[in-house]
């Protein structure tokens, strides 16, 4: 049989009716009789849509081919939503300055942190401890410069601390010489300007305050924070009989950088959920099968984050394994390999292995971030990608191989259907006894 197309739904999109409301799209009645065999002509029909433009996070391409996949899943029968997130963007600021009267010959080597204000203070340094509440309280820092030690609290912390005690400005002491990297984790409620120092010239600057006192001046200038509001789009498939109460969660991405069309780092991966979706939808399942694209992942993975922290425990437990694409179609790229911070024991892992994709260790290459935050939330997580290519060809569609993304599809299907199975016995889901070294290295340093 003839395998949909979706004139209608590209018909829509083109005359721009991509922005409408979703709601105002009504699921397109899926064939029964489609085959279920890999099409890798609609395979890379997918890439060549979503890659035409580039699709930076939080913009109306994004969006658009957000849209785009969630009309595609819904055509396929599918419960589909929108998740919206918002998240915040932050521009260093151009201009950070340290004055102090009668030390006119040191050059201070400052640094800022991220969300910290912009914003000028003058008046005399005291120090505060730690800057606990309890320091500031101890200290009448009215209108001055509040100097405080790196430790036992968050910096968001000592902002909001010194700005309710009246300062009107903070340095932060680092504990050491070197330069450090520092945020305030989001624009905060109340705040002054913040700057940091090194450990040596903040015992320098200690030592003229102790000399008679420093009457200082600092300035942040140039800093910007822009609210950002972006989209994860998921999916859902009930099991159709049987239901053994577990999950088999799909994932990919779909925006890509402001100067990349992103065909293979994006597109692919959501051309190969798409496809595996469409295959999966035809066929019985006992256990539910969940799909993700998410927004902003070259923000920081934002729309992964926001998935996680939007999931239960009881929606955690029930996932057995998870599948991330990306990186799947590339001409020039190696072969198909498996990786997990979580090692090759894991459920995901081990079926991809037995689907007879190799599987590597995760320094052997670049783990997408989102496996790495699904996984560090104690979800069963495989990353499916392809060892990179030595060739320099711009990532746009005709840079990507139909036979590349459709041995990825075949693969995919092939572990994850002795989950569906009905045939197939359940699977237990595997318990992370401790959490992977790299999952602090996921957030900036706050403390």
């Amino acid at each position: 049989m003839q395998i949909i197309r979706h004139y209608a739904l590209k018909t829509a999109l083109a005359s721009g009716l991509l922005l409408t409301p979703l709601l105002a799209f009504s699921p397109t009645v899926v064939n029964s009789q489609v085959s279920a065999q890999v099409d890798p002509d609609l395979l890379y029909e997918h890439v060549e849509y979503l890659a035409k433009i580039p699709r930076p996070p939080a913009t109306e391409t994004e969006f658009a081919a957000g849209v785009y996949i969630e009309i595609t899943l819904r055509s396929y029968g599918y419960q589909t939503k929108l998740q919206p997130f918002t998240y915040y963007s932050y521009r260093k600021p151009t201009t950070l300055s340290l004055q102090v009267e009668g030390v006119p010959e040191v050059t201070w080597s400052l640094h800022g942190f991220t969300y910290a204000p912009n914003g000028i203070a003058s008046g005399m340094v005291v120090a505060c401890g730690e800057g606990t509440a309890a320091d500031f309280q101890q200290t009448d820092v009215q209108g001055k410069i509040a100097l405080v030690k790196r430790g036992s609290l968050p910096y968001s912390e000592k902002v909001r601390q010194a700005a309710a005690a009246g300062a009107a400005g903070l340095i932060i002491q680092n504990d050491r010489d070197q330069m450090w990297k520092g945020s305030l984790g989001a624009p905060l409620d109340m705040a002054v300007p913040v700057v940091g120092i090194s450990k040596s010239q903040g015992e320098l600057l200690r030592a003229k305050m102790n000399q008679g006192g420093a009457m200082a001046t600092m300035k942040v200038d140039g800093a910007l924070t822009l609210r950002h509001t972006s989209y994860s789009i998921l999916a859902n498939r009930p099991a159709t009989s049987d239901n053994r109460g577990q999950v088999v969660l799909l994932a990919a991405r779909h925006d890509s950088l402001a100067n990349s069309q992103g065909a293979d780092q994006g597109a692919s991966g959501v051309a190969v959920m798409l496809e595996a979706a469409r295959i999966l939808a035809e066929q019985p399942s006992d256990t539910d099968i969940q799909l993700v694209s998410f927004g902003a992942s070259t923000a920081g993975n934002q729309g992964a984050r926001s998935f996680v922290k939007s999931l239960g425990e009881r929606e955690k437990s029930k996932i057995v394994a998870a599948i991330v694409l990306d990186a799947l179609g590339k001409k020039d790229a190696g072969q198909l390999v498996a990786t997990s911070n979580g090692g090759a024991e894991r459920l995901p892992v081990k079926l991809i292995q037995e689907a007879g994709v190799q599987v590597i260790s995760g320094s052997d290459t670049a783990v997408f971030g989102s496996t790495q935050i699904l996984f560090g939330s104690d979800v069963p997580t495989a990353f499916l990608t392809r060892q990179p290519g030595k060739g320099q060809q711009p990532d746009t569609p005709e840079s990507v191989s139909r036979e590349h993304l459709a041995e990825a599809t075949q693969a995919l299907l092939d572990a994850v259907s002795p989950i569906t199975d009905p045939q197939s016995p359940a699977y237990p889901k595997p318990v992370h006894d401790n959490l992977p070294e790299w999952k602090d290295s996921l957030d900036e340093e706050v403390q």
